[in-house]
């Protein structure tokens, strides 16, 4: 049986580190999410990704023959994830604004919008990582042009998370101490999604694509392909996203135990 090499035993790590963080949030999700929207269904459902990518790349680099698809699985799985983190940033900017902002008709309106944005941008981003799989060489640019346009849209989708960072401020005299709290540290939070938001443009722009085909050489940017190295990958992505998910865990579990009542 062939050893792992450094990426599988990080994804080994990476299950090891969400496995928890999913039992966490199921548990957080059957006793208020269910009653309350908020972000920890969404952190349940990318600790699931996370998980389940983790595995597929183990199971990767273990089965023999070679198997490009499980391989597939994986990436694609990696690409989509954050469009769950951001669905999570926006349900939490919700739990903050329970109230005062997230009352107001237009709130509930313009995050229901954002929120079916970050779906398509999931779909477009599976759909490119998929078709440039498996296409023929002829029409394999079409999957990486998809793939182009989710992350960028997940770019900007990340650029709307901070104007309705902006927008929650203006409500900030009207919340309780404890949702002030909340709304601190996801500023803090923004600027770490943001790093993992560029990491995603930078890879879909590498110059070798998660399946190695060479299309559109840049040198510059080649680096941040999957294909290209592990520390890029590691620090500027899985480091960046669980700390995301630690800070939301942290600071969100101490909102429901002021408000549990409430719920």
């Amino acid at each position: 049986m062939p050893d792992l090499d450094t990426r599988g035993k990080i994804a080994a790590a990476e299950i090891a580190f969400y496995v928890p963080i999913a039992i966490l949030s199921l548990l957080l999700v059957i006793r208020y999410a269910f009653r309350r929207d908020s972000g920890w269904h969404f952190l349940f459902l990318f600790a699931l990704v996370r998980i389940t990518a983790g595995a597929l790349l183990i199971a990767a680099e273990l089965v023999t023959p070679y198997n490009e698809g499980i391989y597939t699985a994986a990436w694609v799985l990696n690409d989509t994830g954050l469009g769950f983190l951001m669905m999570s940033t926006l349900g939490f900017l919700g739990l903050a604004g329970q109230h005062t902002y997230s009352e107001l008709l237009r709130t509930i309106h313009m995050y229901r919008s954002v929120g079916i944005v970050i779906l398509v941008a999931i779909a477009i981003t599976a759909a490119g990582g998929g078709v440039q799989a498996y296409a023929d060489q002829n029409n394999i640019r079409t999957g990486k042009i998809l793939r182009r346009i989710g992350a960028v849209l997940l770019g900007v989708l990340w650029a709307i998370l901070l104007m309705l960072h902006f927008h929650a401020m203006r409500s900030h005299r009207l919340m309780r101490t404890y949702r002030k709290r909340l709304l601190t540290t996801l500023w803090v939070a923004l600027p770490v999604l943001g790093v993992r938001a560029a990491f995603s443009i930078l890879n879909a722009f590498a110059s070798a694509d998660v399946f190695g085909y060479q299309l559109s050489p840049n040198r510059t940017l080649s680096p941040f392909a999957y294909t290209q190295g592990w520390v890029r990958w590691l620090v500027m992505c899985l480091v960046m996203e669980y700390a995301v998910v630690l800070i939301y865990l942290i600071s969100s579990t101490g909102v429901s135990r002021r408000n549990r009542l409430s719920y």
